[in-house]
């Protein structure tokens, strides 16, 4: 039994944190959280234990990134074009690459690397079409401790040559990669399934990818609604759909493990399916706004009752880094506010920070394993050092003000370690 000792800051609710200011984490050993409270209090019920003094750092819980793709790492920051044109120019020339085993292992490597090193514990992540890739991914999710759902990309029409699958090839393959991974290291990795978006998938793959994850229990990582031309095109190939939404429900696609990547456009009948359906929209603000899609309504959604967390969408977006997407996430709200008078638009840190964490793990319907530091829960957990944040770097501070200046001027510095089912994956410096 192992007791950190620090200040513990977590999400209560979408509108509230709660923390200890000289409180215990008491972590098992076989990595989950036994008890959180007070010092003195845990000290006194479990005597004998490690005690790790972290003071003045703080505990939260990790980060968890729903929407990431990992070969897209090494072509962040090309600015200048749209979704479409962008996705041609870097982003299939760079997924091609992956068709090399070894290149894909390095990338992954780096990938989860930096991942842990941001606070990151968890990430839904695409791969490529390729199925060895894939499983070099894999093999480094759980080489280096992280807690994440994989897929290998699918597209069966409408994708270069490099690029382009045999629908039966890929069903497969997908399936294949399933058997081998989808819960493996005692649940730690998973498999989502991952159709890249509509116009890249025949029907007979969507509905494929619709029976995959009712049969395995796989989740299912897509695209909608992300960007004009995008929806425009949807609607040519799929003129008998009610809208893009309708495109997945009918084939099979749309169900309580799909995380839906964007949703920037999405009308009334579109939320109403999701809603009903369960599945959840992932949040990447930071993207929308560097490939020019839109800005996303968000605390309209929130107010809707739709299920919601947050995603880096890297390389779309410009960083792996969760608290920039969450300082966006606040950004952009405000601009629905000042430019389109979108009265009670803005959201604020304290529920980015539940967006992350919380809201992410119960889209992933993890929420008794991850997300807080509640009791049996999984001890994947942050240790952050606010004083980087502050340039007067206080020691002590209020919970409020600590959160908005992690979020707002986060310092790569500011991770001292990283821990995932109690194992320490990330120490700073190291």
């Amino acid at each position: 039994m192992t007791l950190y000792r620090a200040h513990l800051l977590w999400s209560a609710s979408l509108a509230e944190v709660g923390e200890v200011a000289d409180g215990a984490l008491v972590v098992d050993e076989a990595g989950r959280i036994m008890a959180s409270g007070p010092f003195d209090e845990m000290a006194a019920r479990h005597p004998g234990s490690e005690i790790r003094d972290l003071r003045p750092h703080w505990i939260l819980p990790g980060l968890i990134d729903l929407h990431v793709h990992l070969p897209q790492y090494e072509s962040v920051a090309m600015d200048g074009l749209e979704l479409l044109p962008w996705l041609n120019t870097h982003i299939f020339p760079a997924e091609a690459r992956f068709a090399d085993a070894s290149l894909a292992r390095r990338a992954a490597r780096r990938f989860f690397r930096d991942l842990l090193s941001l606070g990151t514990t968890t990430a839904v992540v695409y791969s490529t079409i390729h199925q060895e890739a894939t499983d070099a991914a894999f093999q480094e999710a759980e080489s280096c401790g992280i807690r994440a759902a994989i897929g290998k990309v699918m597209m069966d029409q409408n994708a270069p040559e490099a690029l382009s699958e045999d629908t039966e090839a890929s069903l497969q393959e997908s399936d294949e990669l399933i058997q081998q991974w989808h819960g493996k290291a005692h649940g730690r990795l998973m498999y989502a399934l991952a159709p890249r978006f509509a116009p890249m998938c025949t029907p007979a793959l969507m509905r494929g990818v619709g029976t995959l994850s009712e049969k395995t229990g796989a989740y299912i990582q897509t695209h909608l609604a992300e960007n004009m031309d995008e929806m425009a095109w949807v609607k040519k190939l799929y003129p008998e759909c009610a809208n893009y939404t309708d495109v997945y429900r009918r084939h099979g696609m749309l169900n309580g493990r799909t995380l839906l990547g964007h949703g920037v456009h999405l009308d009334t009948a579109e939320r109403a399916m999701i809603r009903a359906a369960g599945a959840t929209i992932v949040h990447c603000p930071n993207s929308n706004a560097f490939l020019e899609s839109g800005v996303m309504p968000l605390r309209r959604w929130l107010d809707e009752g739709l299920s919601i967390g947050l995603g880096t969408d890297v390389a779309g977006g410009p960083t792996l880094s969760m608290w920039s997407e969450m300082a966006m996430a606040c950004t952009v709200s405000k601009l629905r506010f000042a430019l389109l008078s979108e009265a009670n638009a803005t959201v604020k840190p304290v529920e980015a920070f539940h967006l992350a964490t919380m809201a992410a793990a119960k889209g992933l319907g993890l929420e008794v394993r991850i997300g807080s530091l509640d009791k049996g829960m999984d001890a994947d957990f942050v240790v952050v050092d606010p004083r980087l944040t502050d340039p007067a770097e206080r020691i002590e501070d209020t919970a409020d003000r600590v959160l908005s200046r992690l979020v707002y001027r986060a310092d790569p510095r500011m991770v001292q370690a990283t821990f995932v089912r109690g194992k320490q994956c990330f120490i700073q410096g190291s």
